[in-house]
């Protein structure tokens, strides 16, 4: 399962740049907007690119941890709480990777519907 989703890793980070790349040429307007909001724009890790695959690493690496915990736990290595709370933030990372996905396609629709 983690290397099906491991693989998605490149993926979504051509994905956002091809967002990213389509987002960008919407209009003078946006352009104008965007100079004003001046640096708070480029510091690393504030375009949505950088901001998804961050996402998407931090994603891997919590269900790795809960998968290994689960392991340890059914060998009885670790304690139950410490199991209970990996697999427990795993969860929520799936929930947070399920929900941006939900919302990443919602978009895209709502894209297609616009009339040119």
């Amino acid at each position: 399962m983690l290397n099906a989703i491991s693989a998605l890793s490149p993926v979504a980070s051509r994905a956002a740049q091809g967002v990213t790349q389509g987002l960008s040429g919407l209009g003078a307007s946006l352009t104008n907007a965007s100079a004003q909001v001046g640096a708070a724009a480029t510091t690393p890790g504030s375009d949505f690119g950088s901001v998804f695959a961050n996402v998407a690493e931090n994603f891997l690496d919590t269900m790795k941890q809960g998968e290994a915990a689960a392991v340890s736990g059914v060998q009885g290595k670790a304690a139950v709480q410490d199991v209970v709370q990996a697999v427990m933030s795993a969860e929520q990372s799936l929930q947070l990777a399920m929900a941006m996905r939900d919302k990443v396609v919602s978009a895209y629709q709502e894209f297609t519907r616009m009339q040119i």
